[in-house]
């Protein structure tokens, strides 16, 4: 199952990149919203993980972008950010299924990961 995993912080992707692969996940790192829209556009995730701010826009305008793309209108994004979600509410939008505040706690982060993947549709599994 792919996973597009969207964040700046090069040590956080690779920490969650890791966690996810030894799940049985494949995941697609991207570290600004323009990567990510390419790698959504080359192959559509099963779930999006997206950090709130990225260098070049905020995680809310880059889940619309992808949001837009053919086939990726209904699959699930995760938000994450170091703020708390009192000040990130802001830019939590009804384009997120929920949000992670960083840093991550691996055991919440797993939960949340296969929550969500296990409430979408049966049409996100095929895709692996």
């Amino acid at each position: 199952m792919d996973i597009l995993l969207v964040d700046d912080n090069l040590l956080m992707q690779q920490v969650l990149e890791r966690f996810l692969g030894s799940l049985g996940y494949v995941v697609t790192p991207a570290a600004r919203a323009d990567e990510a829209v390419e790698q959504a556009r080359k192959r559509r995730p099963a779930l999006i993980l997206m950090d709130l701010h990225l260098p070049d826009c905020d995680g809310a305008d880059a889940i619309k972008l992808i949001r837009a793309l053919p086939g990726c209108q209904y699959v699930p994004a995760i938000a994450m950010s170091g703020m708390d979600a009192l000040d990130a509410g802001s830019l939590i939008t009804s384009d997120f299924s929920m949000y992670l505040s960083k840093p991550i706690d691996l055991d919440e982060f797993e939960l949340a990961v296969r929550n969500v993947l296990s409430s979408h549709t049966p049409s996100a599994d095929s895709a692996q």
